[in-house]
């Protein structure tokens, strides 16, 4: 038994990758990627304007990076671009991974695809068409002897020529890695606990943080996430609203406190104003139910010098 992650279709330029690699993509319900498409995506400009634009060398390197990346991808069908044939080391790496087939056509029915659409093709030369896919068949021979299998497009149907691939591959008894898929259960269980833990430790630091000094906050800098961000928020939030509530509340304790004071004074002047005023006697008396010394006011000394003096 083989085991490959998905099928790539190679071959010269005219040869019906593209088109067939479509459908069998279709047909195996996978998806489906055009190095050609990928490369355009990425310059964002048609296939011909970047050849032209960075030359051969760095579009032959800007194409091998892409064949690295999409050469990974699990169940897809990978049509790659015909403009040069590969060469044999990357060929080896590319079946690691991926079951390679080789795409080929007669020379008279790649002109007549390759005359469609002209301009197209970057490296076609349009004024011998004929010459230089002749050359473009004989560079691509080798390579199609290294190809797991090999079919030929000149003439048939689409469908017959996909059926052909799918009973090759139960044949050869090639097996495909399937993308993994997570559980929903799992993810349902799992993702819960291990954003509380994620919060809860956020918390815990963001509170072990704010406890620091600057100096201490400078040498052991922690690193803040999204959560680390809500969980500082949270805190600095409920530190606000303790600081206010204990501030409201001394206020309240003050204000008592002053009421009952100034109850107090008033009760105190009052009491002393009820009591009866001592006669004679020096300056200063004492005041029986306070033990405290009170001058006597100026009316009381004018009174107190007039009994004296109608006394005598």
């Amino acid at each position: 038994m083989i085991i490959k992650r998905n099928i790539m279709l190679i071959g010269s330029m005219g040869s019906g990758k593209s088109h067939f690699g479509r459908n069998l993509a279709e047909r195996k319900g996978w998806q489906f990627v055009d190095t050609d498409r990928v490369l355009e995506g990425r310059f964002g400009l048609p296939i011909a304007e970047i050849f032209k634009k960075i030359g051969e060398k760095a579009f032959r390197r800007a194409e091998m990076d892409v064949l690295k990346k999409v050469c990974l991808y699990h169940e897809a069908v990978i049509s790659v671009g015909g403009n040069f044939p590969i060469e044999h080391r990357t060929l080896k790496v590319l079946k690691k991974y991926s079951y390679i087939i080789g795409i080929r056509a007669a020379q008279f029915r790649i002109v007549s695809r390759v005359n469609r659409r002209i301009g197209k093709r970057p490296t076609m030369d349009y004024n011998n068409v004929h010459a230089f896919v002749h050359a473009m068949i004989q560079s691509w021979k080798p390579v199609y002897k290294q190809c797991d299998f090999v079919l030929d497009t000149t003439n048939g149907r689409t469908y017959d020529f996909m059926q052909r691939i799918e009973d090759e591959l139960v044949t050869s008894d090639v097996q495909f890695k399937a993308r993994r898929q997570p559980n929903d259960t799992d993810t349902r269980d799992v993702k819960p606990s291990s954003q509380e833990l994620q919060f809860n430790n956020s918390l815990r630091n963001t509170k072990d943080n704010h406890r620091l000094s600057k100096s201490e906050r400078f040498n052991n800098p922690i690193a803040t996430t999204s959560n680390d961000i809500v969980a500082t928020k949270i805190v600095v939030n409920k530190e606000h609203s303790d600081r206010v509530g204990s501030h409201k509340l001394g206020n309240d304790k003050r204000r008592k406190h002053k009421t009952s004071n100034q109850a107090g004074k008033g009760r105190k002047s009052e009491a002393i104003s009820k009591q009866r005023t001592p006669q004679g006697g020096s300056g200063y008396e004492k005041n029986r139910n306070t033990n405290k010394r009170r001058r006597r006011t100026w009316n009381e000394r004018r009174h107190q010098s007039a009994n004296s003096k109608s006394n005598t």
